[in-house]
């Protein structure tokens, strides 16, 4: 007689702890359909237009941040160049959009200061690279292996005395060897062309 009681027992108890998870179950959706209607009251019509003109102001500053990043080169480009000392100017600098015809020109530079060393960048100022190569050489030997020049400066280092010629390697569109010469410690640059196997020569000197 006890076995059937508490095998009754053991049914009740299960039946009611399936009863009980099937309560709560039920129960969850409905306490989550509250939570969040609780969260939409919370928000007030104010605070969704505050939301939309704050998401469409950032739409437009991120949109005129792109237009004015890809168009900052314009603003470097300049007209009529010729060869000679450019102020203003630093090595990387894009200058022209389209290929730009110059004169060989050699040049005196008096450095003012004797710093024992002192660098030089060379780039290619134009807005294409087009393959052409030159080399330095310091009073008539080699400084460097020909090298292209590009967009990114060639760093150089030379005396602050003495005569520097940087030399036409290669015409890589057969529109002439230009480039764009920087003196890091003097803050000068040149632009310059220089025929093929020929060389522009720059005599740097200081007075101290």
């Amino acid at each position: 007689m006890k076995r059937f009681k508490d095998e009754d027992y053991e049914e009740n108890k299960i039946e009611n702890v399936n009863n009980h998870e099937t309560t709560f179950s039920e129960n969850i959706p409905y306490k989550r359909f509250q939570d969040e209607k609780k969260k939409d009251d919370f928000i007030t019509p104010s605070m969704k237009n505050f939301r939309k003109i704050i998401g469409g102001l950032l739409i437009v500053f991120i949109a005129y941040s792109a237009f004015f990043q890809n168009n900052s080169d314009v603003t470097n480009y300049k007209s009529n160049l010729v060869s000679g000392k450019l102020e203003g100017v630093k090595a990387g600098d894009i200058l022209s959009k389209d290929t730009v015809k110059l004169q060989a020109k050699d040049f005196s530079i008096d450095t003012a200061n004797s710093y024992g060393k002192i660098q030089l960048s060379i780039w290619n100022f134009a807005d294409k690279e087009d393959g052409d190569y030159v080399q330095v050489f310091v009073n008539g030997a080699p400084q460097t292996e020909p090298f292209v020049i590009r967009h990114k400066p060639t760093n150089v280092d030379v005396p602050d005395k003495g005569i520097i010629q940087v030399r036409g390697i290669r015409d890589g569109s057969n529109n002439g060897i230009t480039y764009g010469l920087f003196f890091n410690k003097t803050g000068e640059t040149y632009l310059n062309t220089v025929p093929l196997n020929a060389d522009n020569t720059y005599t740097l000197k200081n007075t101290k």
